[in-house]
């Protein structure tokens, strides 16, 4: 009604809403993109460095404990193939058994990218906690807000933290990190099922990691303050970011949500890369300095300033 009345009030000029929604540039992410190709490209921006940095040489490695097999011992491979299937989709590579993957031969050129990202982050992340815990580990606490399918909550409850409590919002993300940690017999981690909003202050963790939760949400200033209150020392903030030179987001919607590595709603706050900074600065913590991996072969997403890796100190 009220639309209608507009329309017929007041000459509304649709010119650009109509060249827009040629080429589906009516979607958020479609007009963003189509604004930074019009300002000259990505490589307009140059990649910023605008914190003290911890340069870390990057190896890529599996961790220790998927060698080994301490669960599901008196399962058939048939059957422990059919029990992996019904967990799926996976979104990582791991060798449950002889013959016995989470991802299917026909995904193994997939595999291999996603294969190589995961190592990477797996020692830029987990590698920097283990050295800033040094002996301190078996008395320190973690918390993994967002866990997916827990490797990162496993490989640092393998290296010897003495508690990682790993939450995911999807049931099916619990139910995998729960059978791996199982499998492969990973002591002194626990899983649940549980909103990051959902989180009180009552307990807190030595350590929080928020990996590739930031750009997830909807409240990410709220966010972050949550991720200090939690925290007793530092939390490992891992993110996409964006490479305008300017402190804020960009909504990003038409999100799917039944896809299991979305996040709860349809749209998302994705972060530039001063504000993300900004972010953590007004959430009260006291120092933030950037980890930086240095490889032969860098990854991509983190050589072009895509996703960066924060350390911040509370």
């Amino acid at each position: 009604m009220d639309v209608q009345r507009i329309r017929e009030l007041f000459p509304v000029d649709e010119s650009v809403v109509s060249a827009l929604r040629d080429d589906d540039a009516i979607r958020s992410q479609g007009r963003y993109h189509a604004w930074v190709q019009a300002m000259g490209g990505e490589q307009r921006f140059p990649v910023e460095f605008l914190l003290p940095r911890i340069h870390r040489t990057i190896r890529e490695e599996w961790p220790p404990f998927i060698s080994r097999r301490r669960g599901h011992v008196d399962m058939s491979p048939d059957d422990l193939r059919a029990v992996v299937e019904g967990l799926g989709p996976w979104n990582i590579p791991l060798r449950i058994a002889e013959g016995v993957s989470t991802m299917p031969d026909a995904t193994l050129l997939a595999a291999a990218v996603v294969t190589s990202r995961l190592l990477f982050r797996r020692d830029l992340i987990a590698g920097t906690i283990a050295a800033v815990l040094g002996a301190d580990a078996s008395r320190t606490t973690v918390l993994d807000i967002g866990c997916a399918s827990g490797f990162f909550s496993m490989d640092l409850a393998d290296r010897g933290v003495g508690e990682v409590q790993g939450i995911d919002l999807r049931p099916a993300n619990v139910a995998q990190a729960k059978f791996l940690a199982e499998h492969y017999g990973v002591d002194r981690v626990n899983f649940d099922v549980s909103d990051a909003d959902a989180l009180g202050t009552d307990k807190t963790w030595d350590v929080v990691m928020n990996l590739g939760v930031l750009y997830h949400v909807v409240n990410p200033l709220q966010f972050i303050r949550q991720t200090y209150e939690l925290c007793n020392r530092f939390a490992i903030i891992d993110t996409v970011c964006h490479r305008e030179p300017v402190s804020g987001y960009f909504i990003f919607g038409d999100k799917d949500v039944a896809e299991f590595t979305e996040g709860r709603e349809i749209y998302e706050l994705h972060p530039t890369y001063r504000g993300v900074i900004d972010t953590i600065r007004y959430a009260g913590f006291r120092e933030v300095f950037e980890v930086v991996g240095d490889a032969e072969r860098p990854h991509p997403l983190y050589e072009n300033g895509g996703r960066r890796c924060f350390l911040a100190v509370k």
